[in-house]
């Protein structure tokens, strides 16, 4: 329903005023609070800015310190006089004449650098190296790694021969380090390169930029040129390219990104962008205060205005709101509603008296109603019982069973004891609920008559465990469909031999008995026919099993009765479900002489 329609037929004149005071009342206050926080929250946001793009560029200086420390160190060790014979030498007896020079050459620099891993040094021509290091060459895997790391490189700077690497190919992959490529030339000829000088080191400048405090939540990364991450502190996106790397221009820079706050800046005259992510929530954090004092003040004046119209509608409303209100409850099905009227008007009382009187009319005929519906029941399942419960024969069987065990006669004697005590489970003194232990001898004394009948055709199992033999059913509940079975199953099928089980489980707050053949079975038309009308009396469903379900559905509700399917080898499966505890109702007649 559309806002005009609202209006114009579903809203009365209370809600129409409160409605228009309100929205006027909250435009303005909102109006208000937009305004200011916006201000606000703009002010903040370029000051918070400029604090990171300012902090980003102390930490860029840092780095690019850093690096050049680390250049100057490599070159002054390429200029090593002793690095530049043995780079030279052609022989090996002229390497090993500098290996002892060397080696100490790189020791004096290991000492001076604390974080360096190792020093190298690897003459080209004679494919030969020297390596000294805090670390043993087996525990760096330098001999390994060292030319997959070296063609992984990046250059360092636009102009120079330095290489730099980020990587942890070395140490056996246990931590992210630093290694700087040099090529050594000679002093007298800059002319090709005569070997080449590796120094590995551990840089913990960004771990350190990492733990200093920051006010704001953040993301800080050293990047290539290209925006492949080269060191941050999850080191699982090292390798990774940044999202955002087309936008990264210049030298500096800041922009938006997803929610986020990029600020980036170009590490001296490396090639290294040191960049901050920062998620814009925490920059503004301060201006949470402002705005939850801003939205008080707008929901004390919204409650005001509100609080006012209310008043001022109150008096006029009142007495046909509340008569409304007590329709709206008889519609939704209170007819126990009533109206007090002492607070009312002359005009009030009128219309709550009429209602008044209407609703104890309509009580009365509802009593009405349902008592007739109580004896209608109570009488349609009389009726239904006297359909199926045998009422005669019972005291003459008695006496052709005696007769017929005082001449010898014990097959005669077992049929009519079989027959005289099916049919005193059928009368079972007028009660219509009996245990089911009752129920199963039933249908054996059944079974009993209809093998010596039809020559021992039927095999009858039983897997009901003991503790289920006390629960209550309605009486001929399983019979009707174990004689279903036979008649319909298994004494037209070929061989005309079967087997009729009946089994319980339990479903939740249920118990569902099942009754299963393995007689010729059904197609699955007629099954859909049966299940659908079998609440119905219809021919096709066959009248016995219709007055079974409805029993069963006028006793329990709808939701019980019974359900046919097939078995997936033959014949067919009725399911019974009947609640699991329920107590008789003894005004609905389930006991009393038949």
């Amino acid at each position: 329903m559309s806002f005009k329609e609202k209006w114009e037929k579903s809203w009365n004149f209370e809600k129409k005023m409160n409605v228009v005071i309100v929205w006027t009342i909250a435009a303005i206050t909102i109006a208000a609070i937009v305004v200011s926080t916006f201000s606000f929250v703009m002010s903040i946001t370029k000051q918070n800015s400029q604090y990171v793009t300012d902090q980003l560029t102390i930490m860029a200086q840092d780095c690019a310190n850093n690096l050049e420390q680390y250049k100057s160190l490599i070159t002054a060790c390429s200029m090593d006089s002793h690095v530049q014979e043995y780079c030279e030498s052609t022989s090996m007896e002229g390497l090993y004449g500098e290996m002892g020079n060397v080696y100490n050459s790189f020791l004096n620099m290991l000492y001076m650098q604390y974080n360096a891993n190792f020093i190298a040094v690897i003459n080209t021509g004679m494919n030969n190296y020297l390596y000294n290091g805090n670390v043993n060459i087996n525990e760096s895997f330098f001999e390994k790694f060292c030319e997959e790391d070296y063609k992984k490189s990046m250059t360092a700077k636009t102009k120079g021969a330095l290489k730099v690497s980020f990587s942890n190919r070395y140490h056996n992959s246990r931590k992210y380090t630093l290694t700087l490529y040099f090529p050594v030339y000679s002093v007298t000829k800059m002319v090709n390169s005569r070997g080449l000088l590796v120094v590995n080191l551990d840089d913990d400048l960004l771990k350190r930029f990492h733990q200093k405090e920051s006010p704001y939540s953040s993301n800080l990364y050293l990047t290539d040129v290209e925006g492949n991450i080269v060191s941050t502190q999850d080191e699982s996106q090292i390798g990774n390219r940044i999202a955002f790397a087309e936008q990264i221009t210049g030298d500096q820079g800041r922009f938006w990104h997803g929610g986020m706050l990029i600020s980036y800046q170009r590490v001296g005259g490396w090639n290294f962008y040191m960049i901050n992510e920062v998620e814009a929530l925490s920059l503004y954090r301060g201006c949470f205060g402002t705005i939850l004092i801003l939205l008080a003040v707008m929901l004390v004046v919204t409650g005001t205005a509100l609080a006012l119209a209310r008043n001022m509608t109150k008096k006029l409303f009142s007495p046909i709101n509340k008569i409304v209100s007590n329709m709206n409850d008889v519609s939704r099905g209170n007819l126990r509603t009533r109206i007090h009227v002492e607070d009312m008007d002359s005009d009030g009382r009128k219309l709550a008296d009429g209602f008044n009187i209407m609703m104890d009319e309509i009580d009365v005929l509802m009593e009405q109603v349902k008592e007739e519906q109580r004896q209608f029941d109570k009488m349609h399942l009389y009726a239904l019982q006297s359909q199926i419960q045998p009422h005669f024969l019972y005291n003459t069987l008695e006496c052709i069973h005696w007769q017929a065990l005082s001449e010898g006669n014990k097959e005669i004697s077992t049929m009519v004891k079989a027959m005289a005590q099916y049919y005193r489970i059928c009368l079972s003194e007028g009660k219509d609920i009996i245990t089911l232990e009752t129920e199963l001898a039933h249908v054996r004394n059944y079974l009993i008559i209809q093998n010596m009948r039809y020559d021992n055709i039927i095999a009858f199992t039983v897997k009901v465990p003991e503790e289920y033999f006390s629960i209550r059913i309605p009486k001929l509940t399983l019979q009707p469909l174990v004689e279903n079975s036979i008649y319909h199953g298994i004494r037209v099928k070929e061989g005309k031999k079967g087997t009729i089980e009946i089994a319980i489980r339990e479903a939740q707050e249920d118990i569902c008995l099942t009754v299963k053949d393995d007689g010729v079975g059904m197609v699955k038309e007629q099954l859909a026919v049966i299940n659908q009308n079998i609440s119905n009396h219809n021919w096709d469903v066959g009248y016995g099993i219709s007055n079974i379900n409805k029993r069963i559905e006028l006793m329990f509700g709808e939701e019980y009765g019974l359900t046919f399917r097939a078995n997936e080898e033959s014949g067919i499966c009725v399911e019974i479900r009947l609640p699991k505890e329920w107590q008789e109702e003894p005004d609905r007649g389930y006991e009393g002489e038949v």
